[in-house]
Formats: C-alpha cells, sequence, structure tokens
C-alpha cells in the first residue's frame, strides 16, 4: 500500500502521524495544559448534555435536548460497556475516536481538497502541515495575553478535538463531503456513488451539529448548479436516509421531523397561546438573530479596538485572494471552499455566543481559509518568479506540480 502512494501521498500520511505525535505531547502533558483531569481537557459543558441525551436514549426515553444525536449515538456503546456515572469516567475513548481517528484523519483530507482545488503537491503539503500543526499554534499563540494560561488551555482541545464534543466530528465530515465535491470539479456529471457519499457526509454533519444546516443547503444547491439534478437528487436521498435517527429522536422529543432542541411544535403552541406570549418572543430566544451581529461587533470593537485594523486589513485580503481563486480556478472552486464558508458564517454571526468563543464557532471555516490563502501565495509567487524571469504570470494551475 506504501508503494502505491506517490510522494504527496506519503506525505499526508507523514504530517497525519505529526498530528497524532502533537496529541500525545498534549494528553501526556509533556506540553502542559492546565485546565486538565488526566485525559479530560476543557471541554465546556455540552459534553453533559450529549452523555444525559444517550442515558436517556438507553432507557427508552429519550430526553428533550438542544445537542444533535450523533455524538451521544457514540456515546452509547460506552455507557452500555463502562457503566460511567459522570461523564469524565468515559471522556478516553471519546478521546481517541474524535482526537485520533477522525483528528488524524482531517490531516489528509484538508491535504486531499487542496490538492484538488490547487491541483499543486507543494501547496497541498503546505496546507495540510498547517492544519496539523495548528494545535501547536494555538499552545503559543497567546503568550502575550494575560490570560494565557487560560486560553491555551481551552482553545488546544477545540483545535485538536481532544474532547468529546460535536464540534470536530461535524467539521471532518464537512470536509469529507467537500473532499469528494473538490475531485469532481470540473465534471458536469458526477458519480452516483459519490453524491450518495456526500449526502450522508453531509447528513452526518448536522446530525452532529444544526449549526452547519445553512452550509448544507448550500452545498446542495451548489451540487444542482455543478453537477445537475440527477447528482442533488442522489445527494437529498441519502442525506433523507442518513438523518432517519435523528428525524426519529425529533418527532419523539420535539413532535416535529425536522427541527432543532432550540423549537419544538409544543413549544410553539405553548409560547403562542397558553402562556400568553407572542411567538417573537420565542423568535428571539432562539440561537440565531440578527441583533446578535450588530452586538457582537460592538462587544468586541468596544473591548479591543486594536481589532478595527487586522480586520480592515483581512477583509482587504480576503477579496484579493476570492478574486485570484475565482479568476484561476473558476466559479466552482470559489463557491466551494469561500462561498460555503460564508454560508456559514452567515448564521454563526447572528449566534448570541459566537463572540465568546469564535474559534469554536468558526471550526469548519478555518481549512478553507487555510487553502485559500496557500493557494494565493503560491499563485501570487510563481507569477511573481515568471514575471521576474521575464515569463509570462500563470499560476499553478494545468497539471500537478
Amino acid at each position: 500500500m506504501w508503494a502505491a502512494l506517490d510522494a504527496v501521498q506519503r506525505g499526508f500520511l507523514a504530517l497525519l502521524g505529526v498530528r497524532w505525535l502533537l496529541c500525545w505531547l498534549f494528553l501526556l502533558n509533556i506540553l502542559p495544559l492546565d485546565l486538565r483531569a488526566g485525559w479530560y481537557l476543557h471541554h465546556g459543558g455540552d459534553q453533559d448534555l450529549m452523555f444525559s441525551l444517550a442515558r436517556s436514549i438507553i432507557t427508552g426515553v429519550p430526553e428533550e435536548s438542544v445537542v444533535g444525536i450523533a455524538q451521544s449515538l457514540v456515546m452509547i456503546p460506552w455507557v452500555i460497556l463502562l457503566q460511567p456515572y459522570y461523564y469524565v469516567e468515559m471522556v478516553v475513548p471519546l478521546v481517541v475516536i474524535n482526537g485520533f481517528l477522525l483528528g488524524g484523519l482531517s490531516v489528509p483530507v484538508v491535504g486531499g481538497i487542496a490538492r484538488a482545488v490547487t491541483r499543486d503537491g507543494r501547496a497541498a503539503l503546505v496546507a495540510a502541515g498547517l492544519w496539523a500543526l495548528l494545535p501547536l499554534a494555538a499552545y503559543f499563540a497567546f503568550f502575550w495575553h494575560p490570560a494565557a494560561v487560560v486560553l491555551s488551555s481551552s482553545n488546544v482541545p477545540k483545535l485538536a478535538w481532544l474532547n468529546g464534543l460535536s464540534d470536530g466530528p461535524a467539521t471532518f465530515f464537512l470536509l469529507a463531503a467537500t473532499l469528494i465535491l473538490a475531485r469532481s470539479l470540473g465534471k458536469r456529471e458526477a458519480g452516483f456513488w459519490a453524491m450518495v457519499g456526500v449526502g450522508a457526509a453531509l447528513s452526518i454533519a448536522v446530525m452532529y451539529r444544526v449549526h452547519t444546516f445553512s452550509v448544507v443547503g448550500f452545498l446542495v444547491l451548489y451540487v444542482l448548479a455543478a453537477h445537475g439534478w440527477r447528482a442533488c437528487l442522489a445527494v437529498c436521498g441519502a442525506g433523507l436516509i442518513v438523518y432517519l435517527p435523528q428525524a426519529w429522536y425529533n418527532l419523539v422529543a420535539f413532535g416535529l421531523p425536522f427541527t432543532t432542541g432550540y423549537i419544538s411544535y409544543r413549544a410553539l403552541t405553548t409560547w403562542g397561546r397558553h402562556a400568553n406570549r407572542p411567538l417573537m418572543d420565542l423568535l428571539t430566544s432562539l440561537p440565531f438573530h440578527p441583533f446578535n451581529f450588530p452586538e457582537a461587533v460592538v462587544y468586541l470593537v468596544g473591548r479591543y479596538p486594536w481589532l478595527v485594523a487586522p480586520l480592515l486589513l483581512a477583509l482587504i485580503v480576503g477579496g484579493y485572494v476570492v478574486f485570484v481563486l475565482w479568476r484561476r480556478r473558476g466559479w466552482q472552486a470559489m463557491l466551494l471552499l469561500v462561498g460555503a464558508s460564508l454560508a456559514y458564517l452567515a448564521p454563526m454571526l447572528m449566534a448570541y455566543n459566537f463572540r465568546e468563543d469564535i474559534i469554536r464557532f468558526a471550526m469548519p471555516v478555518i481549512p478553507a481559509a487555510i487553502i485559500v490563502m496557500v493557494f494565493a501565495l503560491f499563485d501570487t509567487w510563481e507569477r511573481l518568479s515568471k514575471r521576474r524571469a521575464g515569463g509570462h504570470s500563470g499560476g499553478p494551475q494545468g497539471q500537478e506540480k
């Protein structure tokens, strides 16, 4: 199998090993993290909701919960096997699944997306390497901050997926769907089973985190525009089949097959009729609301006014990068990476708690941002090199380097 791999693929596997090594350095406290109890690194609280939901499903009486069902389904075998009273008693297998299995595999997946988009093996290795080393970057990034210990101890587990939360798995399955679509760039006809895989991966992502609903909807429309209605039907059909466990839970717990823990049929009737409170009260209590975005801007700029300059610079650079990607790789690549990222960020920017945990809630966007920035840097460098050599500017397109 090793001999069948090319040099770039071997590089991806080497970087996967680097990611695993980093995980061990953090777990063994060689790179110390203060907010921990053994393998239980900083989580945040949602793990208790998922643990409680898993136990309620085992009893046959699923409780109402705001979290998706997927992470609880992963917990169920370990709850049955280990009989934990507290979540921390079963954290080890979840860290292994999220941090080592999915987190490790995410490295070649990110590299594969970068390779398909850039058609440049060097750029793909750089993108995969940056993603693999991101937890280490977070470990040292806050040296200047008075709360450096707290910030590094809380953000490293998020970026390394060394916890039992749903952020990492949801991001992984979004990346898996993106990889399949990236391999079909420029092709009008997409393989049926490939689109089935896309639908299954997107559905699993929603089952882990309902917050991914907007990017899932965007990617379904992308498949329709890029590959036609047959491919779109394959994606939707597979997605609905895989979604059946979540639909069953929603129907039992909330009275609706397609809903979230934030809103249910019973909540609508209670808030709208019996409690003499208008439906608008319920809508304003939802996690996504337009009023939250200006409040977040005022909150961040008010506390950190120095952010204005880097944010403006980021917008300018981001606009240039999007232009380069669209010009060199076409509208499909631009929509697949930039459009999907914006589709995810749009509702998240309206979430009331986005400002308090930007790294966690922006997780699915980070790999795409890395890939696009690496592509733009390689493209700009190559065109400048050709200009200095007296050649024509072109960019890393055509045959892979």
